[in-house]
């Protein structure tokens, strides 16, 4: 179990598998480079990769909504308090918008892919939903804890999301008192975050919610610790007694060896595949004890292992809507849409980042995929070659007018020229096979390729760029690209 991949098993498409799980996929060339790198290189250039310096949104202010929740406080009659209030739900909807527009161009331009992918995946570990937080600010701020604490200790980033405002309001931490402790942080940190169900009693979830009293949120929206509504009273948990804190409680969390085998199969089912077999998880749990927790050198474990590369997880899953977008934009010259327009098409594919649907995050697998979201990615897929025209796609005019005041744009078609030569326009075999490698991630070998050059067979030469848009459409629009 867990066997290191060997050496001539590296090849094109192993390296194109770590490009796309491990990230969002690349161009031909950048699979090229990976692969010449050789299976350990390939894997630190991804895990060890920093992140660049990147401006944050218009909605990083702290203090961006004090204006108007001032106006608020100040109201005198139900109409005024009812006229601020719709602007403040107008200005939360723009900057939620344009936060996911922020987050979706970084990870379509990032140099750091896997640190985005991993940023993703805490995400919907520690779903925070914007639904109830209602600050964009706060949601930004978790999404940079993610970012900065993902691949370090998770001990560390349980403790750094205990101390989240939007974590602290989503599940009610900031209204826990020591004479009545709220438990809904308690209970989900062990049975989403840490442990899963059935490792822990009710009396486990009493004592440790008295251990995360007096967290709140000071005048700046940030984390401050109020030691008068603090229980710093006896506490038994997991059948150990001390005046524990919240701290301590995530330590004593993560000593049971249940945490090691639920993190590190909930890891390996997001990046390889859903692990049924008790082996693969215990050894999966053993690595993850043996590095003490640390992100990082678990993660290089993972891409090195013979199994993720294995037929079990090779076009396994099926493409999360973040995946299918992002993969999009970064494998092909395609525009990327503006922020209302982006947004509606996550929701129509039921995937709206900082929107899980319950703090048990997304289901993922086979629920991307029904009769509507599947309508939906075919048509979206033949506009974002095409260019994105928002009454084609469905985009409500009212929700547009919310979002910018104006109507968005159209977005341009797939630019031909910058992937398809003079030279390959006369050759069609040469258009199929530099095509296959950017849309499917791997090299044309099997029989899908056949039918791609079946339509080109009766196209007069030089292929026109309507010809060329025309067979990504059709790629984009098989079965088998819903999968990764």
């Amino acid at each position: 179990m867990l066997g290191p991949l060997a050496l001539n098993r590296w090849d094109f498409d192993a390296a194109a598998h770590l490009l796309v799980r491990a990230g969002f996929g690349g161009r031909a060339e950048e699979i090229e480079k990976l692969h010449a790198l050789g299976p350990a290189k390939a894997i630190s250039s991804l895990v060890d990769s920093q992140p660049e310096s990147y401006a944050p949104p218009a909605c990083a202010d702290s203090h961006g909504q004090d204006e108007l929740r001032n106006q608020l406080r100040d109201a005198v009659t139900p109409e005024q308090k009812q006229s601020v209030l719709k602007l403040l739900n107008e200005r939360f909807r723009y900057e939620m918008s344009d936060l996911t527009r922020w987050w979706v161009t970084r990870m379509v331009n990032t140099r750091a892919p896997f640190l985005e992918k991993m940023t993703l995946f805490w995400h919907g570990h520690f779903a925070t939903s914007g639904q109830k937080v209602r600050h964009a600010y706060k949601m930004w701020h978790q999404n940079e804890i993610l970012r900065q604490n993902g691949l370090a200790n998770f001990a560390n980033l349980t403790k750094a999301i205990s101390r989240d405002p939007a974590m602290m309001i989503w599940l009610d931490t900031v209204q826990s008192k020591k004479e009545r402790p709220n438990e809904n942080f308690a209970r989900e940190v062990m049975e989403l975050f840490t442990l899963g169900e059935g490792c822990y009693s009710e009396s486990d979830v009493k004592e440790a919610a008295r251990a995360w009293t007096g967290y709140r949120i000071d005048k700046d929206n940030q984390f401050r610790f109020a030691p008068a509504q603090f229980d710093s009273g006896l506490k038994t948990f997991l059948g150990e007694t001390g005046s524990w804190n919240g701290d301590q409680i995530v330590d004593m969390i993560v000593s049971q060896p249940q945490c090691a085998r639920f993190i590190a199969a909930k890891i390996w089912k997001f990046f390889a595949y859903e692990a049924t077999d008790p082996k693969l998880i215990d050894a999966l749990a053993s690595e993850f004890r043996n590095v003490q927790y640390e992100i990082r050198p678990f993660m290089k474990q993972v891409f090195s292992a013979q199994e993720f590369y294995g037929a079990e997880a090779l076009n396994s899953q099926i493409k999360s809507p973040v995946q299918f977008l992002v993969q999009a934009f970064r494998t092909m010259p395609i525009a990327l849409p503006e922020s209302s327009v982006l947004e509606f098409a996550f929701r129509q594919m039921g995937q709206v980042p900082f929107y899980p649907p319950s703090v048990k995050g997304w289901d993922g697998g086979n629920s991307w995929i029904n009769t509507a979201t599947l309508t939906f990615r075919y048509k979206l897929a033949r506009q974002l070659v095409e260019g994105i025209d928002p009454q084609e796609i469905g985009l409500p005019k009212p929700l547009a007018m919310d979002m910018g005041g104006i109507r968005p744009a159209t977005t341009p078609a797939l630019l031909v020229d910058q992937i398809i030569t003079a030279s390959d326009r006369q050759q069609p075999q040469n258009v199929v096979e530099k095509l296959f490698v950017r849309i499917f991630q791997c090299s044309s070998k099997f029989e899908l390729a056949t039918r791609f050059r079946e339509f080109l067979s009766n196209r007069s030469l030089p292929l026109e760029d309507s010809t060329i848009r025309g067979l990504v459409a059709l790629m984009m629009t098989t079965p088998y690209y819903q999968l990764t």
